[in-house]
């Protein structure tokens, strides 16, 4: 999957009014890869919107794990890129984007996990 985000917004010349990820590629893609990218491919005053479960607690980064698959087979190692609010911001900023709002929503049952949800615009909003 990040390979086809990123090799989507290398070859395309589109541009975005709003680019979204729900647990998606921002996730699952080194952020210094995949933020110039979309970054180039956002319009003047358009937004990158994305979700993903806060990091735990001094495990930031790149993270790897392995997802079992569920009719068998060898699990997948897969690499998550975890920061809290404070790093995304830094990091987007880092990438160009100058307003980046970032909040943490409550799951509506506490046995799950929480969202953190990002939004991010090259331009003030």
């Amino acid at each position: 999957m990040p390979q086809e985000a990123v090799g989507f917004l290398k070859e395309t010349d589109m541009r975005f009014d709003a680019i979204y990820s729900a647990y998606g590629a921002v996730w699952f893609t080194d952020p210094d890869v995949l933020l110039p990218l979309l970054r180039t491919r956002l319009a003047p005053h358009g937004c990158l919107v994305f979700s993903h479960e806060p990091p735990i607690e001094g495990c930031y980064g790149a993270q790897g794990t392995y997802i079992r698959r569920k009719n068998g087979g060898p699990p997948v190692p897969v690499v998550r890129w975890a920061h809290t609010p404070e790093q995304w911001r830094e990091i987007l900023a880092r990438h160009g984007f100058v307003t980046v709002d970032t909040e943490i929503v409550e799951a509506p049952d506490p046995a799950y996990v929480p969202t953190m949800l990002v939004r991010a615009a090259p331009s003030p909003i």
